[in-house]
């Protein structure tokens, strides 16, 4: 096995997934929190 060497890796594509995953989960608070909203102005 050859010697590692630290930040030789590439993490381009960790990289975006991470990026996609934070933006999905961030839409998915916004949503919840405006479902919530909606909910308790209409005493749903």
């Amino acid at each position: 096995m050859a010697e590692h060497k630290h930040g030789s890796m590439d993490i381009e594509v960790q990289e975006k997934t991470f990026e996609g995953f934070i933006k999905f989960a961030t839409w998915g608070a916004v949503i919840s929190i405006l479902v919530l909203i909606f909910m308790a102005v209409f005493n749903s």
